[in-house]
């Protein structure tokens, strides 16, 4: 009877033990998990502020104006509008014959 007892307690200590070592683990994978999510949150607000600040910025018409004339070379009508290509290598000015 002392040996059947003490294998039944045997057994739910090992029961306990192992269900005490899967929850550590699952917690450490959650604990992983949140932190990646806690770190795309703070991007995520970052990319907000960024835009919020880019929204503040074109809601002047002077700015959108701006912005529309660089990005699409937009130009008023009658006006011209110029092109200046650059180079992004120098040009050699000597050529060698």
């Amino acid at each position: 009877m002392k040996i059947a007892a003490a294998v039944i307690l045997s057994l739910a200590l090992i029961f306990i033990v192992t269900q005490i070592v899967s929850s550590v683990q699952e917690e450490r994978s959650l604990a992983t998990t949140f932190s990646g999510v806690e770190a795309k949150l703070q991007q995520a607000k970052e990319e907000e502020q960024n835009l919020m600040a880019e929204v503040n910025y074109l809601a002047n018409p002077i700015n959108l104006e701006k912005e529309l004339r660089a990005r699409f070379n937009y130009a008023k009508p009658g006006e011209t509008m110029m092109i200046i290509v650059t180079s992004s290598t120098p040009l050699n000015s000597t050529s060698s014959l």
